[in-house]
């Protein structure tokens, strides 16, 4: 009887002991449960384009002369301020003349000793050529002196032409204005010395007016040569007709940007260069088609892709993220147009997104 009491006393213990091992295994499995992620999201829809895509610019002339010096020398007079009307003809800036002047009468006296030399040989051959008619002189004598007479006619020529040049060069310590215009840039000032060929001004004129403005290359694409644009001057609150007439295929200056030429249709004398502009390209330029925006925030970088991630949903509250690559479009006020990628009624993550990766389940909010 002992015995079995003591055989049963050892199956309670053992029972026992598995019990509280089991109930210590499940505890150690919930401590090691790993809290999920959790991630907001968004359904997505199609959406309306904007009606217009709209861009800052500035109106520039056609026709922008740099104008400069064809000489070198140090400026003595700027004689035209920023903004200022110029006429044809005017002078702009004077270089210092003094060593231009030396040079015009060092040459001037090259000539004056170059005539007299001319003058004597002249004189010396017609002399020696009636002797040598009348065999008073040997064909030598005649020879030398013709020659002589040639050689100072030559010199003489050479001296002439260096005048010449020393006042041309004088001249040009004078620098006038080509057109009609206005003062746009003063790229030099007083007591500078500048090369030939160095900008001094650049002038521009209110002919032949444009528009220039700057397109990001995620919008560039819908840009087209031809398209009718509404141009705005907000200092004039006035609204002109355009014409897109060039678009550029780089943008190796401008960044991430494409610089776009539109010629100005009605432009009137109330328009001036230089005055900011909004550039609107008009809604029958763009697609109609509902489209897919997304915020820019969303998307990730890869190696060479774009990508986003959505989320399939899983039970109640519960989700698998799904890494979609996709191809975007332009950047309007709605978001960034996903051209690929992505449709209607997928669930975009909109929060949450770092160190996701692709199949991980999460908690949805």
């Amino acid at each position: 009887m002992r015995r079995k009491q003591m055989s049963l006393y050892k199956k309670i213990l053992t029972i026992g002991f598995v019990i509280v091992a089991l109930a210590s295994c499940g505890t150690k499995k919930e401590e090691e449960k790993i809290e999920l992620r959790t991630v907001r999201h968004k359904t997505i829809e199609l959406k309306s384009p904007a009606q217009s895509l709209s861009f800052t610019g500035d109106i520039k002339s056609t026709f922008e002369p740099e104008v400069s010096f064809r000489v070198p020398g140090n400026i003595e007079k700027m004689n035209f301020k920023l903004g200022q009307p110029v006429k044809k003809g005017e002078v702009l800036a004077t270089l210092d003349k003094i060593d231009y002047e030396i040079q015009l009468r060092k040459a001037e006296s090259s000539y004056e000793t170059a005539r007299a030399s001319q003058i004597e040989a002249q004189s010396s051959y017609n002399r020696i050529k009636e002797l040598y008619q009348n065999d008073s002189v040997s064909k030598s004598e005649f020879d030398s002196a013709k020659a002589r007479m040639d050689s100072t006619a030559a010199s003489l020529k050479v001296a002439d032409e260096g005048v010449k040049y020393a006042k041309r060069q004088l001249k040009y310590t004078q620098l006038k204005s080509p057109i009609d215009g206005t003062v746009a840039v003063k790229v030099s000032e007083v007591n500078e010395n500048v090369a030939a060929g160095q900008s001094v001004y650049i002038l521009n004129t209110d002919a032949d007016l444009q528009a220039i403005t700057f397109v990001p290359e995620s919008a560039i694409g819908q840009i087209k040569i031809g398209s009718q644009v509404n141009i705005y001057a907000g200092a004039l609150e006035k609204t002109y007709l355009g014409k897109v007439v060039r678009v550029a295929t780089s943008s190796l200056q401008y960044g991430a940007t494409y610089p776009v030429k539109v010629a100005i249709l009605d432009a009137d004398k109330s328009l001036k260069s230089g005055m900011s502009v909004v550039v609107d390209f008009n809604k029958d330029e763009v697609s109609e088609k509902n489209k897919i925006f997304i915020p820019l925030n969303v998307i990730l970088k890869g190696a060479d892709t774009n990508y986003v991630f959505i989320v399939e949903k899983a039970g109640e509250g519960i989700g698998i993220v799904r890494k979609i690559e996709v191809k975007t479009g332009m950047v309007t006020n709605k978001g960034l147009e996903i051209l690929d990628g992505l449709s209607e009624g997928d669930e975009l993550i909109t929060a949450g997104m770092t160190k996701l990766e692709d199949g991980q389940q999460v908690k949805l909010k």
